[in-house]
């Protein structure tokens, strides 16, 4: 689990750099907003793409294969991209790292996750694992932006955090592949685990409402999640905080989420985790709203940094536990891997439309009015999580098996 956690943290880090450093970035860079957006859009296409063949093939090949050849093709685009090397060069390393994360990494994470805790132990599974994840970011985001600010923050520094990522997914490739067991058992279950699994999965898979609703799910969180990115710009250009103290909002909410993913985690294991997501949609489409309609000064810091606090607890929060639904909702763990392919294909298409429309609308409206275009758009879209996650509430209410594994 420790290595999931740091691998499901490091591998992410250099294609979604610029939550961090998006104004250093551009000038190092020389790229538009538009552009970065652009750069990210591809990403997240070409993730898009591979995740549902990324399910096929992590209920095929052991995690630990898996996992360390994705960190290693990471890395190597990592060294490259430290270069600062010309926009169709990088839009080529998006793509690659897409590939790795979408087809070669993401569903053979969550399949390595699920199969380690027990089925009662699925909101804590997977809330330790983004707790991990996040206090893996938080401490590196921390001695990142030290440093970065320590060397001058300029290009060369920020070529430096570059290289740095680069290093930390190497080490973390070879680690995986020598260290993680070749498969992943449940410690207290007897789970029928299939290395082969036929057409008969896919067909289960299509049939299971809770694969369709938690898409929906995932789709307005990971939406939530691109609008707690552009606050780290938002509150450096219209709160004019400056780079290095943009940076630290950036890397605030990564404290935030260290913990709340795991507090998540325990509370969906108490309450249940249809009815934890429901609640963390309520939070997160309210947080969003306010940004949306209260004008932005430098004088309302306060207020900005208490509502990054509560969107970012809610985001992160929902991270943490909404593939425990496919505990709750009966998926069954032989497809595991093909349920998180179909599910990510869609859930995760924010990826690949709000960055570049983020930076369309930032450079179409400049300053406060296009950020509240933007975090009105990513209030709408959460305001669909929130009516997927009732509907999923209902449901397993009302069903009296709900919850118990499928055969």
């Amino acid at each position: 689990m420790v290595l999931l956690c740091l691998s499901g943290s490091i591998i992410y880090w250099l294609p979604f750099l610029s939550e961090i450093y998006f104004v250093p970035m551009q000038d190092a860079f020389g790229f538009s907003k538009t552009q970065l957006g652009i750069l990210l859009s591809t990403y997240g296409l070409v993730s898009l793409v591979f995740y549902f063949p990324g399910g096929w093939l992590a209920d095929r090949i052991a995690p630990r294969i898996l996992i360390s050849t994705a960190l290693l093709i990471t890395s190597i685009g990592g060294f490259v991209f430290s270069t600062f090397p010309s926009f169709e060069i990088c839009v080529l390393l998006h793509g690659v790292w897409g590939l790795a994360t979408g087809c070669i990494f993401w569903s053979a994470l969550i399949k390595a996750t699920r199969t380690w805790a027990s089925r009662r132990r699925q909101g804590r599974a997977f809330g330790i694992l983004e707790g991990g994840r996040n206090f893996t970011d938080m401490v590196i985001a921390t001695v990142l932006i030290s440093i970065f600010a320590i060397r001058g923050s300029n290009d060369a520094a920020l070529s430096e955090q570059i290289v740095f990522c680069a290093l930390a997914a190497l080490v973390l490739g070879v680690l995986t592949w020598f260290i993680m067991d070749h498969d992943s058992v449940p410690p207290d279950d007897n789970w029928e685990l299939s290395s082969a699994v036929s057409l008969e999965g896919f067909k289960v898979v299509f049939k299971l409402p809770i694969v369709w609703l938690t898409s929906a799910i995932i789709f307005a969180a990971y939406s939530g999640y691109w609008g707690v990115v552009y606050v780290t710009p938002y509150a450096t250009e219209v709160f004019e905080l400056g780079s290095v103290l943009g940076g630290a909002i950036g890397t605030g909410k990564l404290w935030i989420a260290a913990l709340v993913a795991v507090v998540a985690g325990l509370i969906a294991d108490k309450i249940g985790s249809a009815k934890a997501v429901f609640g963390a949609f309520i939070i997160m489409t309210l947080g969003f709203l306010v940004f949306a309609i209260v004008p932005a000064s430098p004088s309302l810091v306060p207020l900005l940094l208490v509502n990054v606090a509560v969107i970012s607890s809610a985001v992160y929060g929902l991270r943490g536990i909404y593939f425990a639904l496919l505990e709750q909702g009966g998926v069954p763990v032989a497809v595991t891997g093909t349920a998180t392919g179909v599910i990510s294909v869609i859930g995760y298409t924010p990826d690949i439309f709000l960055p570049t429309l983020g930076g369309m609308i930032l450079d179409g409206s400049p300053g406060t009015r296009g950020y509240q275009y933007f975090f009105l758009l990513v209030t709408a879209l959460s305001f669909i999580g929130l009516i997927a996650a009732f509907i999923v509430y209902r449901r397993l209410q009302c069903s009296p098996g709900a919850g118990q594994r499928s055969a």
